[in-house]
């Protein structure tokens, strides 16, 4: 079961470009991650949770694991990796102007989907986390920053990129995959 997290947002300016609200500028929360923990101390994490398994021995399932995952999914198939969720693989294409011209140099580039299960749905992970202002968590400050510049907003997108936003805290991940709405 997992237990309570503490979900940090940021506020940042928008103008949407369609929509009921196209042209307007408004203010929304963002999401932010302050923090990214690397493969090892994950490893060390987990070994450190009343594990019967030694760090080495979870290294390696999870090294197996991934490798697995990534024939598995490269070759075609989904994976329902427990409650986590179903990971496959996706396509962005070029538009051809007839169904006989779709080949397979039509493919731009594949990416990762990961689609969440019931217990990672959105209003699960909203239940178990307490939102508050990235500011008011680090200084105490009132206006969380940001504007419409601010191309992530601190918050993890997927489109073309692949590079990390240090400045925003948040990733950029390559490839246009899934990404998962907010709430419920």
């Amino acid at each position: 079961m997992m237990g309570q997290g503490t979900s940090k947002y940021r506020k940042i300016m928008r103008t949407p470009q369609t929509g009921e609200n196209a042209g307007k500028k408004l203010w929304y929360a963002t999401a932010v991650s302050d923090r990214e923990m690397s493969f090892e101390d994950f490893v060390t994490h987990i070994s450190e949770h009343n594990s019967p398994y030694s760090r080495g021995t979870i290294h390696g399932v999870l090294m197996d694991t991934l490798d697995c995952l990534k024939h598995l999914i490269l070759d075609g198939k989904s994976v329902r990796f427990s409650d986590l969720g179903l990971f496959s693989i996706g396509m962005t294409s070029r538009g051809e102007v007839s169904k006989e011209k779709v080949t397979a140099a039509s493919v731009q580039g594949v990416h990762l989907i990961v689609r969440n299960t019931k217990s990672w749905s959105n209003a699960e992970l909203k239940k178990l986390t307490k939102i508050v202002a990235y500011d008011d968590y680090t200084t105490g400050a009132e206006d969380g920053g940001g504007t419409e510049n601010t191309p992530s907003g601190g918050g993890t997108s997927q489109g073309a990129g692949g590079e990390t936003n240090k400045d925003n805290g948040g990733t950029s991940q390559g490839g246009g995959g899934t990404s998962q709405g907010t709430g419920g």
